[in-house]
């Protein structure tokens, strides 16, 4: 078994303690914390060390169970050059557990996932194209008529909402924005033989900072784009405001219900439409199902929706559209997604991240 030292015990310590079989695994030596009132004390069974334990033992792996992974990461490298090599990020146990759970795949591509894991971390996105977008930089620039910061995105301002404070959390957020939507991202909403055409009515539900309705406003013939947070809500109206003849902004939850807050694209969208997008963090689902009218009215119609949020949401996407009379497909490739919105674990499956349908025009 390999020696390991955890470094954290807060709370991503202890949901990571409770869903990985980290002691069945690895020879715990101890924990690690920087607060000196909990050296000494025991804490899962093991005793809880300050980092100077560092200095009389050499272990096989420190995993960083922190939110301060990048200050405790600089501390062992500075104090304890000599096992930086030993340094593990948060998500290594739930790698051990996504690689237990396909060790027999016979998939191709997730045969390729596990080979990129044994020198690489658990990511989103488990694939060499990742690494372009390390070091990329961006030209962040802040409007002060209204004060957001934006970026040019396809020579149009695309700006991010006031909760974004300064440059670089910006161009960390735009960086994610362009990485999502790579030529070989499983997160892609369109291709060449799959996207928005001349002409489209085009519906934009989850929109954020609105890069993909951005992207397509110049080739449609109206845009509906609805949001629910406020602050992209003021960001999007900044972003359109030379649009607004061809972009309806609404804001609404949209749901398999009416009421409220909370709307269905049945009684949102009057007109047929020929694309939508739905990004909607794991309630794609439930928001298909107050879509029935609104996508057996509409002809030429295609849907990029995203599958990922869930353990089996591409299953529950694809019956949705296949009873809609639609013919369902994914895109390549496989997202690792550890948010636990919809589910209270953190989840050891790889998910398709798109699922696309399509609707051909009748006769």
């Amino acid at each position: 078994m390999e020696k390991i030292f955890i470094w954290g015990t807060g709370v991503i310590a202890e949901q990571v303690l409770g869903e990985c079989d980290v002691f069945g695994l690895y020879d715990v030596m101890g924990f690690i914390d920087n607060n000196t009132e909990m050296s000494g004390k025991i804490y899962h069974g093991k005793k809880i060390f300050t980092a100077d334990i560092l200095r009389e033992t050499e272990p096989d792996r420190i995993v960083i169970l922190t939110i301060r992974y990048k200050e405790i990461e600089e501390q062992i490298r500075k104090e304890f050059p000599g096992i930086t090599a030993a340094i593990e990020e948060m998500n290594f146990f739930y790698k051990q557990n996504v690689m237990n759970r396909y060790r027999n795949s016979c998939d191709p591509e997730i045969v390729k996932i596990l080979e990129r894991f044994g020198k690489n971390d658990l990511q989103v996105f488990n694939y060499d194209f990742v690494k372009k977008y390390d070091d990329m930089c961006f030209q962040i620039e802040f409007d002060r008529s209204c004060g957001m910061f934006f970026v040019c995105h396809g020579g149009k301002r695309l700006y991010f909402s006031k909760a974004i404070k300064d440059e670089q959390e910006a161009a960390d957020y735009y960086r994610g924005v362009l990485m999502e939507q790579d030529g070989e991202s499983p997160h892609k909403y369109m291709d060449e033989a799959f996207r928005v055409e001349d002409g489209d009515v085009v519906v934009d539900i989850g929109v954020a900072e609105g890069n993909f309705s951005l992207q397509v406003v110049d080739r449609v013939s109206r845009l509906y784009i609805i949001e629910s947070d406020d602050g992209w809500i003021e960001a999007l109206q900044e972003t359109f405001k030379n649009d607004r003849e061809k972009v309806t902004i609404l804001k609404k939850f949209v749901t398999s219900v009416d009421g409220g807050k909370y709307a269905t694209l049945d009684s949102l969208i009057e007109e047929p439409v020929n694309f939508i997008k739905m990004d909607i963090e794991g309630n794609e689902w439930d928001a298909l199902l107050g879509a029935e009218r609104l996508i057996g009215r509409s002809e030429n119609l295609r849907c990029a929706v995203c599958a990922y949020h869930g353990d089996f949401d591409e299953i529950l996407i694809r019956d949705v559209l296949g009873k809609y009379g639609m013919e369902t497909s994914n895109t390549a490739g496989y997202m690792w997604y550890p948010g636990t919105n919809r589910q209270t674990y953190v989840s050891t499956r790889l998910c398709r991240g798109i699922v696309r349908g399509i609707k051909k025009r009748i006769g």
